[in-house]
């Protein structure tokens, strides 16, 4: 397999090598340090070992050789000479050996001269006696030696301790040096992970927001940058299926509206008795028609709207008086409210607001529209147009049955249909809410679920400040 620098299994294997590496050096160095450090403790410690037992011997003889050069100056013997004899000689050898070693020592010639006379005396058959000044200063430089011996000793270890911590701070910052590039390594190939990721995620969230555009070329890892291209042809797709469902839209309701006319304009005909007169019983059925006309009409209106929505646009803000819109809306429902028995109420605190007035309509009408379907027989419905602080709120209630705590995050999804079902001869479309909400948006205003407690169900929506 060829190897691609901006694949992403490679590029987060990558990640993982640079990132060890500085850690990998420095565990190396770390550990050849310590191993030095050991070697050197341990060469110090066995030429101390050695040097304490040669010391040990150097005293041990040189006591041996007072002894037996006090004792060849009183007897005069053959045998006590050949100890004497061995003595020095076994003392020189180990002062050889002491010279030859790598143990710190102070200058010795005074040493090597006293036992050079010594060992000369002791060859004489007839030698003077040997002066005790000359017995007690071979003690002197002895004890000379072994304290010599010591402090150098002591002056290595010093030194080993003074390198050790040394080591240690340059381990130490060196650690830090080498962390930190890990650490740079690391939030530089997070970053190259992450940020096209973040990419992408903005990317979907704008699909499903309804952004269509396309991406530009994501700069990262292959697999990756395949996504975005397969999110840009998944939003195209999007956008193609879109203009279709606009079309199909478009097409059946404009088929629908003109049957329909002609079935409504029968329907008056008929209920003018222009073809004959009728019964009662044939007056009623008219009614039905009329009536289930109409709101086969308000079904392809909404359909209408939800479409006409769909597509971007400008407001078109003026002067909107409130109470003859209402008035205006709420004249379709005249006969429906009659038949329920509907007390309604109304209460407006300003009467007009700058905004636009169709969008405005379209969300009044749909919340209205509910409110009477849902509400009660010989219930309430009420719209009130108040002021809070510095927005302006219209809010359309009535009382009726509650609505669902599972339904509520869906209310404003378009085509949804909840549990509660309208009360009537045709069951609603499940796109007043959703098309309510969009023409909300349209306005810059908020539409929420205001109440939905105590037998009430209220929508509010909180228009834009003026002077925003």
């Amino acid at each position: 397999m060829p190897w691609h620098t901006h694949s992403l299994k490679q590029l987060v294997l990558l990640a993982f090598f640079l990132a060890a590496v500085p850690l990998a050096v420095l565990v190396y160095q770390s550990g050849n340090a310590l191993v030095t450090q050991s070697a050197q403790a341990r060469l110090l410690a066995r030429e101390m070992l050695e040097s304490s037992q040669r010391n040990e011997q150097l005293r041990t003889l040189t006591e041996d050789i007072i002894r037996a050069a006090r004792q060849y100056d009183i007897v005069n013997r053959a045998e006590v000479r050949q100890r004497l004899e061995q003595n020095l000689n076994d003392y020189a050898a180990l002062l050889d050996l002491a010279d030859s070693s790598a143990a710190p020592t102070l200058p010795r010639s005074d040493l090597h001269q006293l036992l050079t006379e010594l060992r000369g005396l002791s060859t004489l058959e007839q030698p003077p006696r040997f002066a005790s000044g000359r017995l007690e200063q071979l003690m002197h430089e002895t004890q000379q030696l072994i304290r010599a011996s010591d402090a150098g000793f002591n002056d290595r270890l010093e030194l080993l301790e003074q390198r050790v911590q040394q080591e240690q701070l340059r381990t130490g910052w060196f650690a830090v040096l080498l962390i930190a590039t890990s650490t740079a390594l690391i939030l530089f190939f997070s970053g190259r992970i992450n940020r096209p990721v973040q990419q992408l995620i903005r990317h979907i969230r704008n699909i499903g927001e309804g952004e269509r555009t396309p991406q530009a070329d994501l700069s990262g890892p292959e697999e990756l940058a395949q996504v975005n291209t397969q999110l840009n042809w998944l939003a195209q797709h999007l956008e193609s299926l879109e203009q279709d469902k606009v079309r199909f839209l478009q097409h059946v309701s404009h088929e629908l509206k003109t049957p329909l006319t002609t079935l409504r304009e029968g329907a008056d005909l008929l209920a003018e008795e222009l073809a004959g007169p009728l019964t009662a019983d044939q007056h009623e059925i008219i009614q039905l028609l009329q009536q289930n006309s109409l709101t086969l009409q308000e079904l392809i209106e909404q359909l209408l709207d939800y479409n006409r929505l769909q597509q971007p646009g400008q407001v078109q803000l003026e002067n909107v008086v409130i109470p003859p819109l209402v008035q205006r809306i709420m004249r379709p429902f005249k006969l429906q409210i009659e038949q329920k028995q509907l007390q309604v109420s109304t209460r407006f605190e300003f009467e007009s607001c700058h905004t636009d007035a169709q969008m405005l309509q379209r969300v009044l009408s749909n919340l209205i529209s509910n409110a009477v379907h849902y509400s009660d027989q010989q219930g309430t419905l009420s719209i009130s147009a108040c002021r809070n602080g510095n927005v302006l709120e219209l809010k359309v209630a009535n009382s009726g049955p509650l609505i669902p705590n599972e339904d509520v995050p869906m209310l404003f999804e378009p085509f949804y249909q909840g549990k509660n079902r309208r009360r009537g001869p045709l069951k609603g479309s499940g796109i007043g809410l959703s098309i309510a909400q969009q023409a909300s948006r349209a306005l810059g205003a908020k539409l929420v679920l205001s109440e939905n407690e105590n037998a009430r169900v209220a929508f509010t929506l909180t228009l834009p400040p003026e002077d925003a």
